[in-house]
């Protein structure tokens, strides 16, 4: 009895620590500065994922579109808790030290983001594809992520990178980003 006694008693104390650890948590690989050369992981807990799937409920290819975007900035907030990327400013002209993130970073970041809500099931109208580059004047290389609307085909760019940190994605069509599309 004393032995049970003893283990109630250890059982009470540690009760209070598991009510800060979250119930369920995913993580997502994701990298930073330029290139990909420094690799950190994004945690999600069940309030992120209610978050998202709240933000991702929507009725039609378009509404989802622009809750894309939205998801890429928060999920981007997300992994600013485990990683520096919070200092990552947009474009690359800004940008100083740990946690910097070219478009390289931000199409491969971007692109697991958007895997991440495929599998959960709250992307319902889009598919993901890989990310696409472009080069419209040859020396102007830029990479960004891609996805295609189920019902017509159209490919859309999913770019994040023109922003600050946290700032939701640009989501457009992939024809007119091919052209050299900047919000600046």
């Amino acid at each position: 009895m004393p032995a049970l006694r003893h283990l109630g008693l250890c059982l009470a104390l540690l009760l209070p620590l598991t009510a800060e650890w979250p119930a369920h948590s995913e993580t997502l690989p994701i990298c930073y500065n330029y290139g990909c050369k420094q690799r950190g992981e994004a945690v999600l807990g069940p309030l992120d994922n209610d978050q998202l799937a709240s933000l991702l409920d929507q009725p039609d290819a378009e509404g989802e579109r622009a809750a894309v975007g939205q998801a890429i900035g928060l999920m981007n907030q997300i992994a600013a808790r485990t990683t520096p990327i919070a200092a990552d400013r947009g474009g690359n002209v800004q940008d100083s030290g740990d946690g910097s993130q070219d478009c390289i970073d931000h199409s491969r970041n971007a692109t697991t983001y958007l895997h991440y809500l495929l599998e959960h099931g709250w992307l319902r109208f889009h598919r993901v594809l890989e990310p696409a580059w472009r080069a419209p004047w040859l020396v102007d290389l830029h990479y960004a992520a891609v996805i295609e609307d189920l019902k017509d085909g159209l490919r859309y760019a999913v770019d994040a990178w023109f922003f600050d940190h946290g700032h939701p994605a640009v989501v457009m069509p992939l024809s007119d980003w091919n052209k050299g599309f900047s919000p600046q």
